[in-house]
């Protein structure tokens, strides 16, 4: 892989680790029972699953000879595919707020907001998304 494409791969992994292991969330709706539901909207879902696809496939092709001239070029095509999924789910993220932290204020409600932690990650995936775009122009 290309060093211009390192930096948005490592991103983009971080991004996607994150988001699975910290239970990031775009939504949140009453539960009943004055409880509330957290949940993953179907676009911010597909998302999530688009970029572990084109993650495993760039690893896979990063694991496979680098002399075939065949899959160098399928190693870019999968860089490029990874650039147009992790901007789609950057955006998508900054756009819908979504959430790791979630802060009970009591009869008041609730208070949904994104972690320092959260934040740093979203943060460089914006600006490996940034630096590969003007790259690529």
């Amino acid at each position: 892989m290309k060093v211009e494409f390192l930096t948005l791969f490592e991103a983009a992994k971080a991004l996607v680790t994150y988001i699975d292991k910290e239970s990031v969330f775009d939504k949140a709706a009453a539960g009943g029972c004055s409880g509330m539901d957290y949940y993953l909207s179907d676009t911010f879902y597909d998302l999530i699953v688009d970029n572990r696809k084109v993650i495993v496939e760039i690893e896979n092709g990063l694991n496979a000879s680098d002399t075939d001239g065949e899959n160098e070029i399928q190693t870019r095509q999968g860089c490029l595919r990874l650039f147009e999924a992790v901007k789609a789910l950057a955006t998508h993220v900054e756009k819908e707020r979504a959430f790791d932290k979630v802060n009970d204020m009591g009869p008041v409600g609730i208070e949904t907001y994104q972690s320092d932690a959260f934040i740093e990650i979203i943060q460089k995936a914006n600006k490996a998304v940034e630096e590969t775009e003007n790259r690529l122009l």
